[in-house]
């Protein structure tokens, strides 16, 4: 636009009588010219005398005052330019009821394409609404503007694995609010419903930081696991070797000699010390699955002994375990 101190007197008067009479140039013509011209008729006495009466009124003003009414015809033209503009966005295709995209529907579909997902941030349904049809306007349309714009973020955005396409509705979602794109809440709302909004990246240490607390869980169940069967055959060997000792005993012994009362309190104290030590045996429990364990590990070692032996002896031994 021109700057309006730059304006003659002169054209800014010529521009107020064009705006009130457009056909002011070919009035001023002669008939004789007027008909050479094609005009094909001739201005009538009464507007050529308002034509006339407007240019004297124009002349009788100061350089002010025709500046301050070429400033107001000039804001009354680009006001009816905006207006004329925004009818006809309304009345373009993209604007139209049976543009807006159902956000129910989308939000259920596994994935979107970029362009649909574009359409959809816009609000619009992109079965209707999508770059092939848009980008015919984009000299007429700042709707049209606003939506290559925001497809070329999309695209950019892909080239460097911030979106892919095709892709998940909450990613880019959350991409979008990343980068402060205004959305639609019932859009925002229906994915939600769905699943999570989140950036890629932030999913994957999420599901990376889960995997490595179970792998550490799985580690220290195993190692929990090794130290009780390393337990166990310890005291399996300590028994065997118990028994190797008891029965070197009886061969160098008479048969009818019987453990003193000393020995035996010592066997019973080492047996419920590798029970309750190797096998967690609880004196208290009713019934034991340790018995059956003890009596299992025995067998096979060899030396096999009935869990209800077993049981008697530990029963027995316990009563050697200092009381709470």
């Amino acid at each position: 636009m021109a700057d309006p101190s730059n304006i003659s007197l002169k054209d800014r008067t010529e521009y107020l009588v064009l705006r009130k009479f457009p056909f002011a140039r070919a009035i001023d013509f002669p008939p004789s010219l007027n008909a050479s011209r094609g005009r094909g008729t001739e201005a009538s006495p009464q507007l050529r005398e308002s034509l006339a009466a407007y240019r004297a009124e124009l002349a009788s003003l100061s350089s002010e005052e025709i500046g301050t009414r070429y400033a107001a015809e000039k804001d009354r033209e680009y006001q009816l330019a905006v207006e004329k503009a925004r009818q006809e966005e309304r009345g373009r295709f993209f604007n139209q009821p049976h543009a807006a995209a159902d956000f129910e529907h989308w939000s259920k579909l596994a994935h979107w394409t970029l362009d649909e997902a574009v359409a959809l941030s816009f609000g619009k349904a992109p079965e209707r609404v999508n770059w092939e049809a848009v980008s015919k306007y984009l000299q007429l349309s700042s709707f049209a503007v606003q939506y290559g714009r925001r497809r070329e973020l999309a695209l950019r955005a892909a080239q460097w694995k911030q979106l892919y396409d095709p892709v998940l509705p909450g990613i880019f979602l959350a991409w979008a609010k990343g980068l402060e794109i205004e959305l639609p809440a019932a859009l925002v709302e229906a994915v939600q419903k769905r699943g999570p909004i989140r950036d890629w990246k932030s999913l994957f240490d999420e599901l990376k930081t889960t995997h490595a607390k179970k792998e550490a869980s799985w580690t220290a169940l195993d190692e929990a696991k090794d130290r009780t069967i390393a337990a166990k055959d310890r005291v399996v060997a300590a028994l065997e070797e118990r028994v190797r000792q008891l029965e070197a005993q009886q061969t160098s012994q008479p048969p009818e000699k019987q453990l003193g009362a000393r020995e035996r309190e010592s066997l019973l104290k080492l047996v419920i010390g590798m029970a309750v030590g190797g096998y967690a045996y609880k004196s208290t429990a009713r019934r034991s699955e340790q018995t059956t364990a003890i009596a299992d590990d025995l067998a096979q070692a060899g030396i096999p002994l009935d869990a209800d032996t077993v049981r008697k002896w530990l029963r027995e031994a316990a009563e050697l375990l200092p009381r709470d």
